[in-house]
């Protein structure tokens, strides 16, 4: 439902289902999770799609076909850009996450939350 709620037309739990049975032929895949999930999107791809990875690492992963190209984009902020979000965040086009904070003496709690992989949001470590 959040993913539903942030604009998703369908929503596939990769959890639950594999998603290389039910998409196919994509021109473009957003990669956020990282790992197996990363190297599966390839499959999903029509000859010449373009991956772009944000979770995998420093480098773009290597894809297992030579039709598809695998992308890391630079991520990196400026003020320009932080203001134009801030103010599409005011009039009500980008929601914030929902945010849940822990203390340091949380932090196991906090990485199991996190290798569930079904967080809405963010995790905040508040360090002093």
């Amino acid at each position: 439902e959040f993913v539903r709620e942030l604009g998703a037309d369908q929503v596939i739990d990769y959890n639950a289902t594999d998603f290389r049975k039910v998409v196919s032929n994509v021109d473009a895949v957003f990669e956020t999770v990282g790992g197996d999930v990363a190297m599966q999107s390839f499959a999903v791809l029509k000859p010449g799609g373009r991956a772009a990875f944000i979770a995998s690492g420093a480098q773009a992963p290597k894809p297992d076909r030579a039709d598809v190209t695998s992308l890391r984009p630079a991520v990196s902020r400026d003020r320009p850009a932080l203001e134009r979000i801030a103010e599409l965040h005011r009039i009500g086009v980008v929601r914030v996450p929902p945010v849940r904070l822990f203390g340091l003496a949380d932090a196991v709690e906090a990485v199991q939350i996190s290798k569930a992989r079904h967080l809405k949001g963010k995790l905040v470590f508040k360090v002093r």
